[in-house]
């Protein structure tokens, strides 16, 4: 609250005013030029640096990479992952671009303090129940919301995609994520005020022949205390000075040539049924499929890569390349 001037207080400063002790100053008034004006929108506020958004861009690059490795071995088919965007606008804005019915995941972002939305749409969500209940991966024609096994089985894929996260941002912080809770409705969702403004990351996921949409909604208020770490990661994953790159080449081009790679000659193969292989013994001789005079193969880390001819090099037995063998 205001001070409030006493009666002698206020006589005072109008005695100094009619005395002249007090005067209007003059300001000169700045020009356009001078005071370096800069456009800005009340209602789209933006809080979020180039360089910041280049360092979530990297992070979110990563974690694209990380589901697109993990999601294939679990649904038995082709998986792509591709960043399409990332937005910076109103937690009002993304509710309202949100169609429904979606799947809504509400993530806690520990050790970060506040909630996170990872949003799976229909075209995203139904191959997937499909393929992991044993079809070909195709989509509804008309959305709906899940059931409560289809639910359960989205929620494994979030807690998989949670745990890649991690691991794409494990250099930045070390997340400590679980999920909330689950909705179908995106308009009973209010992990902000509508108002707040919300970092909003799209993606493009290809599962088979079917093509779907994922968005990560994460509160600017959330990401506030680690932004400035991620400036700098921005700034340190640059791209390299030229002549740094090369040198890099070469040094790994050096270190590759020194890796060991297993090398074998297979001879040829035998057919035993398992009981003429509990019988063998010591001293036992197995017959080959190969001729002594046929070219045997040659893997290289279990690839057959030539043909060799086999013979002796003074007391030990040798092979002589004769062919390369292209697959």
């Amino acid at each position: 609250m205001a001070d409030i001037l006493s009666q002698e207080e206020v006589d005072l400063l109008l005695s100094a005013v009619s005395e002249g002790d007090i005067g209007e100053t003059e300001e000169k008034p700045e020009t356009a030029e001078e005071l370096h004006l800069v456009a800005y929108d009340f209602r789209r506020p933006e809080r979020v640096s180039k360089e910041q958004l280049k360092g979530l861009q990297s992070l979110f690059e990563a974690f694209s990479r990380e589901v697109s490795i993990l999601l294939p071995p679990f649904l038995r088919t082709v998986v792509r992952v591709d960043l399409t965007s990332i937005d910076q606008l109103t937690y009002d804005e993304f509710i309202l671009s949100v169609a429904r019915p979606t799947s809504l995941a509400i993530i806690n972002m520990t050790p970060l303090e506040g909630n996170a939305i990872l949003e799976l749409s229909p075209s995203m969500v139904f191959p997937i129940v499909d393929r992991v209940l044993g079809g070909k991966g195709s989509t509804l024609p008309e959305p709906r919301e899940l059931t409560e096994i289809e639910d359960r089985i989205i929620q494994r894929i979030v807690i998989m995609m949670l745990d890649c996260l991690k691991r794409s941002w494990e250099q930045l912080i070390e997340f400590d994520m679980s999920v909330v809770q689950q909705e179908n409705d995106p308009l009973i969702v209010q992990i902000v005020a509508g108002s707040e403004m919300v970092i909003l990351v799209g993606y493009e996921v290809h599962i088979g022949e079917s093509v779907g949409t994922m968005d990560f909604c994460i509160p600017l208020m959330v990401l506030n205390p680690i932004l400035d770490q991620i400036s700098q990661q921005a700034h340190f994953s640059r791209r390299m000075n030229p002549e740094v790159a090369k040198t890099t080449r070469q040094a790994i081009s050096r270190l590759m040539l020194k890796a060991g790679v297993p090398l074998d000659a297979v001879l040829g193969h035998a057919q035993l049924t398992l009981q003429q292989i509990a019988r063998l013994q010591v001293g036992d001789i197995v017959q080959l499929d190969s001729s002594p005079f046929e070219p045997i193969d040659v893997e290289i880390g279990g690839v057959r890569r030539y043909q060799a001819i086999r013979g002796r090099r003074g007391e030990q037995s040798a092979i002589q390349l004769a062919a390369i063998t292209r697959e």
